[in-house]
C-alpha cells in the first residue's frame, strides 16, 4: 500500500510538471515570438538588413539578425556584421575627450582656442569663449553650413585644414556656419563642431585620432570597432548602406566588395590639422554587439570586465543632463531632441514624442546617414537597453504615428517592450 502510494503521488508530479511550461520552453516561445514579430517589421518596412540586440538585467539578453549585409554579394546579417552607425559616434568621440579631461589635459570650460592653437569665435559675438563643454552638448553656435558638405567632399584631395571651414576667410567658410545666437545660448544639432573636438584630442594626446580611439577604447575594451576602415579585421563583415533608386538597391558607403580602400590620411597630414579626416560624428564603424560593449561600460560606471575607461565622476558628468529644452532654448529636430548631456541624448517620454519604452527614459544616441538608421539606447536603473541597426530600407523613412522616432523605429520599440518586461520579471 506504502509503495502504491509512492508511485501514485510520483505519477501525480511528474503529469503536474508536464503541464507547467518549463523556464527553458518559455524561453524558446518568447524568443521565437519576437523573432516573428521583428521579422514582421522588418518585412513591412522592406529593409536590405537588420541588426537587433536586447539588453536586459545588465547583459547581453537577445540578438536577432535579419536580411542580407551585403546586396550584391548576397552575405546575410550575422552577429559580426558592422555598420557605418552615424552619429552614434558621437558618444564614442566623447569619451576619448573625457579621458584626457582626466588628465587634465583640457578643462572642458576653458576657451577652445586654447587647444588649437587658433582663434575660434563666433563672429556675431567674438568676445564670448567658446568651450569644449559647448561643443559637447550643441550649444557652442557652430552650425553645418552650406560650405560643410563641400567641405566634407574635398577636404582630403585638396588636404583642407578645418579652419577653412570655421573662419570667415576660409576657402569653404559660409556665413550659414553659425547661429543667431551667442555661444552657450541655443542648442542646434552640429556635425561639423566634432571635427573641433577631435582636433583638440589630436593636439592634446599627440595621437590621431582614429589611433587614440582604438588605443585607449576599442581594445582595452576588446571591442572591433573602428573609425578607420582599414583597421578592421575582415573587411567582407562590413555592410554597405543602401538607398532604394529607381527600382533597385544602390550602395551609398562602404561597397568595398572586401577589398581595402585608399587611406584617408595623406602623407605629412599635421595633428590637429583637420579633425574630421575619420568622421567623429558618424564615421564609426562598429557590430551591434561592440555598441553593446560600450553601453555596458556606461551602465557599470565607467568600467567593464575588470577594465576602467573612465572615471565614475566623468561617467556622471557625461551623461548629466546638460541642455533641457524650456520651449524656446533650441531646435528639437521635429522634438526628437529635448534633452542632451555631452555626446548623450536623453528621451523625455513627453506624450506622442521621444519614447522608446514608455515606463522609462533611456540615454544614448541615434543615427541617421546614406540610408542606415541606428539606436543605442539604455537604462542605469533597469539595467535594461536596445540597439537596433538598419542598413536601409525600399520606403522612405516617416516619423512614428505615436512617437517623433521613425516608424520602423517605433515599430522596433514596440514589439521588443513586451520581451524585455518579461526578462525583467
Amino acid at each position: 500500500m506504502k509503495t502504491q502510494t509512492i508511485l501514485l503521488f510520483f505519477l501525480a508530479a511528474q503529469f503536474l510538471a508536464c503541464q507547467q511550461p518549463q523556464p527553458e520552453a518559455q524561453a524558446a516561445e518568447q524568443s521565437s515570438t519576437l523573432r516573428e514579430g521583428l521579422q514582421e517589421v522588418f518585412d513591412q518596412n522592406q529593409l536590405m538588413g537588420m541588426s537587433v540586440l536586447i539588453i536586459a538585467n545588465g547583459a547581453r539578453a537577445w540578438e536577432g539578425c535579419f536580411g542580407l549585409a551585403d546586396s550584391s554579394r548576397q552575405i546575410p546579417v550575422t552577429p559580426n556584421t558592422i555598420y557605418r552607425i552615424a552619429s552614434i559616434s558621437k558618444s564614442i568621440s566623447t569619451v576619448a575627450l573625457m579621458q584626457l579631461a582626466e588628465q587634465g589635459k583640457v578643462d572642458l570650460h576653458t576657451d577652445v582656442s586654447q587647444y588649437l592653437g587658433w582663434p575660434l569665435k563666433h563672429p556675431k559675438f567674438p568676445e564670448t569663449a567658446i568651450s569644449l563643454q559647448q561643443l559637447l552638448n550643441h550649444t557652442s553656435g557652430l552650425r553645418d553650413g552650406s560650405g560643410y558638405s563641400d567641405f566634407l567632399g574635398e577636404m582630403i584631395d585638396k588636404q583642407l585644414d578645418i579652419k577653412d571651414l570655421l573662419l570667415p576667410e576660409g576657402t569653404h567658410y559660409t556665413e550659414d556656419m553659425y547661429a543667431d545666437e551667442a555661444p552657450g545660448a541655443f542648442f542646434s544639432y552640429t556635425n561639423c563642431s566634432w571635427g573641433v573636438i577631435a582636433s583638440v584630442i589630436e593636439k592634446v594626446s599627440g595621437e590621431r585620432f582614429d589611433v587614440y580611439c582604438r588605443k585607449h577604447i576599442f581594445d582595452p575594451l576588446g571591442m572591433q570597432a573602428s573609425f578607420n576602415v582599414l583597421d578592421l579585421k575582415d573587411l567582407d563583415q562590413l555592410a554597405p548602406l543602401y538607398r532604394f533608386k529607381d527600382g533597385q538597391w544602390v550602395a551609398q558607403v562602404d561597397d568595398y566588395k572586401g577589398a581595402a580602400p585608399a587611406p584617408r590620411v595623406y602623407e605629412g597630414y599635421r595633428l590637429g590639422h583637420n579633425g574630421l579626416i575619420f568622421g567623429p560624428q558618424g564615421s564609426l564603424r562598429s557590430s551591434a554587439r561592440d555598441l553593446a560593449t560600450f553601453a555596458f561600460m556606461l551602465m557599470n560606471k565607467g568600467q567593464w570586465q575588470g577594465t576602467q575607461i573612465l572615471t565614475e565622476e566623468s561617467v556622471e558628468q557625461l551623461t548629466a543632463k546638460h541642455w533641457t529644452y524650456d520651449g524656446k532654448s533650441g531646435d528639437t529636430w521635429d522634438d526628437i531632441i529635448l534633452s542632451y548631456g555631452y555626446g548623450i541624448h536623453h528621451t523625455t517620454n513627453r506624450d506622442s514624442s521621444d519614447i522608446i519604452f514608455p515606463d522609462r527614459e533611456m540615454m544614448g544616441h541615434p543615427g541617421i546617414a546614406y540610408g542606415l538608421l541606428s539606436d543605442l539606447y539604455f537604462d542605469v536603473e533597469s539595467q535594461t537597453g536596445i540597439v537596433f541597426i538598419t542598413n536601409g530600407s525600399k520606403r522612405e523613412y516617416t516619423y512614428g504615428k505615436n512617437t517623433t522616432f521613425y516608424q520602423v523605429e517605433e515599430d522596433v520599440f514596440a514589439t521588443v517592450f513586451p520581451h524585455i518586461k518579461k526578462l525583467e520579471k
